[in-house]
């Protein structure tokens, strides 16, 4: 990611249009991710990439340009939208553990410092079940925490953020299917639990009346 936008910022303006607008035709099927300028002088924490692996499960990886400063980075921690449930993680780097809740997912370990970072060591994925509509904006507000107690968050929304948080615009391959419309034949009240149909209760009724009667014939007939 960070090598694709150097090289983009050494284009000519023309090739560079071209360029950006040939990845967004390619990406469009599948999942658009928005990222915005992080701040010059504090690290950035974005989404590298939103993997669909099928039935509204979408794999999203996070990742960090440097640490706080001169300070390693040994924290993160992302939270999930309106929308975003988190399942369990699929990766992390050597070392570091993770802390999985439906809403929030955080990560710590050995420092990581800028030698790794630029290995590509900084990756940081987890399962998401993504729900919404096509074109819909998740922001994933995020806290990176470094060895010398400094901290950045990357909350803000929207472009031209300060401190973006992390996001996505989802497209229909990374959206949750919708839940099934409710039947037209199905009863009122949900159906299928246990109540007696109009059938089975005028049978009951005839069995009594039939019952009735014979106990009525063999009283009268003795």
């Amino acid at each position: 990611m960070n090598r694709f936008r150097r090289r983009a910022a050494a284009l000519p303006g023309a090739a560079l249009l071209g360029l950006l607008g040939t990845v967004l035709l390619g990406l469009a099927p599948a999942v658009l991710v928005t990222l915005w300028p992080a701040a010059p002088a504090a690290a950035h924490t974005q989404l590298a990439g939103a993997a669909p692996n099928g039935a509204g499960a979408t794999t999203l990886t996070f990742t960090f340009d440097h640490g706080c400063d001169n300070a390693d980075t040994n924290e993160l921690v992302v939270e999930m939208p309106t929308g975003a449930i988190a399942g369990s993680t699929t990766g992390q780097p050597p070392g570091w553990a993770a802390e999985v809740t439906p809403g929030r997912v955080s990560w710590t370990g050995p420092a990581i410092s800028a030698e790794q970072i630029a290995a590509g060591v900084a990756e940081f994925s987890v399962l998401v079940r993504l729900t919404g509509t096509v074109g819909q904006t998740f922001w994933f507000p995020a806290v990176q925490r470094c060895v010398d107690g400094d901290s950045y968050e990357w909350s803000d929304t929207g472009p031209g953020a300060e401190r973006p948080a992390p996001s996505l615009i989802a497209t229909n391959a990374v959206l949750a299917p919708a839940p099934p419309a409710a039947s037209a034949d199905q009863p009122a009240g949900g159906g299928g639990g246990g109540g007696a149909s109009v059938a089975q209760a005028l049978t009951a009724v005839g069995l009594l009346v039939v019952g009735a009667a014979l106990v009525g014939y063999r009283l009268t007939g003795r």
